[in-house]
């Protein structure tokens, strides 16, 4: 495999990973806004109490998180491919990945952070949900 070979890989990666990374934020969007119209279209007449606002304002706080570090790691992701290819189109002797290992791990914890909120945000939605379950 040749240089430039090698760099429209790292291109190619880097559209597939933010295409990837935004079917994945639509989809979390999405079913975080049904839960969200579901709750503030209660039907019955009550109000929500204090535990069931609790947990959306947790569960809506988290899922913007999610999008935001999504957001932010496909940007770092981006950045990585792009000096990955920077590199290549420099001569052997004068390559350096320290670039390339800070990106990756600024994206490792960004994955894993979003991971945390994402868990969080679906807790708290599920609890909510049953708990209105429950009290129909």
């Amino acid at each position: 495999m040749d240089k430039s070979e090698e760099i429209a890989k790292y291109h190619e990666l880097a559209k597939d990973a933010g295409n990837r990374l935004r079917a994945y934020i639509l989809s979390v969007s999405s079913g975080a806004t049904g839960v969200f119209f579901l709750a503030l279209t209660k039907s019955g007449g009550s109000e929500l109490g204090a535990t069931d606002k609790w947990l959306l304002s947790v569960a809506l706080v988290s899922f913007v998180a999610t999008v935001g570090l999504c957001l932010y790691e496909l940007r770092v992701d981006a950045k990585r491919f792009f000096a990955l290819t920077q590199e290549l189109n420099k001569p052997e002797s004068e390559q350096s990945w320290d670039k390339n290992k800070r990106y990756k791990s600024k994206r490792y914890w960004l994955i894993h952070g979003s991971y945390l909120t994402l868990a969080v945000a679906i807790l708290a939605t599920s609890v909510y949900l049953v708990r209105a379950i429950f009290s129909i």
